[in-house]
């Protein structure tokens, strides 16, 4: 018997009209899929139903992968594909397998000879690195800093250490009820000539994406509270 194929189904990272940051095709793709992979399932329900699926929803299989699946539990979430049917993988938010646990799900799909297509959706990462002004040709994802203080001031300073001496770009993430938190470890340890972007609510109506020095950063009354935000730094 042939294979399914894994769909990795990118989901949107703010409210906002699906039509901008989805193409047709992924709606198409959707209706093509019984069973799925998600992070939450009342999350990815609504997601799916959103995005056009024109079958019932009782009528469909939703699986849960988070920080809590077992590693015995995948082969299980994999039956589907094993069994010829088409499997979709969807992230909570943006694209699927990036800071999220996905990947592990794509890893033993590629062991198996199973066929991987990633479809096309919105990235905070990548988004946030075009529209910085920051070096796009070389650049590192350093998922979530250390949450204790001394901890995550010691990686800025290494991160830090890393543009001056390579120009290399460094992007790194926050939940984001500790957004301040780091903002303010960046502006008291990180070097005032240092340029730092922060993309903030990446999609949303209400999206910024600024490049100033730390210095600069430093003048500005800023609450990232429980905003999605992306850090940058840079030359």
């Amino acid at each position: 018997m042939k294979n399914g194929t894994l769909y990795l189904i990118p989901s949107p990272l703010a409210e906002c009209d699906f039509a901008k940051i989805f193409p047709a095709y992924n709606s198409e793709i959707i209706q093509e899929i019984d069973h799925f992979i998600v992070e939450d399932l009342r999350t990815g329900r609504r997601f799916v139903k959103k995005l056009g699926m024109k079958k019932p929803m009782e009528t469909l299989q939703f699986s849960t992968l988070n920080e809590h699946t077992k590693g015995d539990e995948i082969e299980t979430l994999l039956q589907p594909l094993t069994e010829g049917k088409n499997l979709g993988l969807i992230s909570d938010a943006g694209t699927p397998c990036v800071a999220d646990p996905g990947s592990i799900i794509v890893s033993r799909a590629q062991q198996l000879g199973v066929e991987v297509i990633p479809l096309i959706g919105p990235s905070s990462i990548l988004l946030a690195l075009m529209g910085s002004g920051l070096n796009g040709q070389s650049f590192a994802f350093n998922g979530y800093l250390p949450r204790e203080q001394p901890d995550r001031e010691r990686q800025l300073r290494f991160l830090e250490s890393l543009v001056k001496k390579s120009n290399q770009t460094q992007i790194f993430i926050e939940t984001p009820y500790r957004n301040n938190h780091v903002f303010k470890s960046i502006l008291a340890v990180c070097d005032p000539a240092m340029r730092l972007c922060l993309g903030v609510n990446i999609t949303a109506e209400n999206q910024t994406i600024k490049t100033m020095t730390v210095k600069k950063w430093k003048g500005q009354k800023l609450d990232l509270h429980k905003q999605p935000t992306v850090f940058l730094l840079g030359r």
